[in-house]
């Protein structure tokens, strides 16, 4: 599954691609990054009640808000989309807490034996004029986490996985949740608490939405 992306877009392309109405947090954080890892931060669009979109930078690897810590962080880099309604660290984010990750690329490794992995690239190549031509729409899960000690407060976020389609199934059995323009404000609308008509959106992407180059050999 997905452990490593890269996010090239600045801040005011992300905020007019993805219609920001609000930015969240020091605008020097927001560079570009070429390499996003599970702890890093990155750039996250939620949505508030009333509908307006946010632009906020969250850590990678979902805190629940009833952990004592965060070392469930590693656990929680990636949610499978069949079973996070009923998995404790996801269920209640399904429903009320959903978010888009903004990705313009992310790698897998396949292992090819003889001690040797082999690391691909992945690129958006969506339709023609839409986000998706340039910019993946991950789906996502986010939390917020209280230390016990009264600290400052965590925002942390998941990446929800299905299938592979056939495009990624050479590589590996699951991929991320690619969502269509048409799918941002019903996925991100946190008064959508009812998963049904959500579920035409996760599942795996057309094969044509993605792109796959050999990135390097390892070992």
């Amino acid at each position: 599954m997905c452990g490593r992306y890269h996010q090239h877009k600045p801040r005011e392309l992300l905020e007019l691609m993805f219609e920001i109405g609000e930015a969240i947090g020091d605008p020097d954080v927001f560079e570009a990054r070429a390499e996003i890892r599970p702890t890093n931060f990155a750039p996250v669009i939620r949505a508030l009640a009333d509908g307006v979109r946010t632009l906020s930078m969250l850590r990678w690897g979902l805190v629940p808000n009833w952990a004592r810590d965060t070392k469930i962080a590693s656990n929680c880099i990636n949610a499978r989309s069949e079973t996070a309604p009923e998995r404790p660290a996801f269920r209640d984010a399904v429903r009320a807490r959903r978010c888009i990750i903004p990705a313009t690329g992310f790698w897998e490794w396949k292992d090819v034996g003889l001690k040797k992995k082999v690391k691909y690239e992945v690129r958006p190549s969506g339709p023609s004029g839409s986000i998706a031509a340039e910019c993946f729409a991950l789906a996502g899960l986010w939390a917020r986490w209280q230390p016990p000690d009264g600290g400052p407060e965590l925002l942390t976020f998941s990446l929800l996985t299905t299938e592979a389609n056939t495009t990624m199934s050479a590589l590996h059995d699951r991929m991320p949740v690619l969502l269509p323009p048409e799918a941002f404000e019903l996925w991100l609308d946190p008064n959508q608490q009812d998963l049904g008509p959500l579920a035409r959106f996760v599942v795996p992407s057309p094969p044509d939405w993605l792109t796959v180059r050999l990135a390097e050999v390892d070992g």
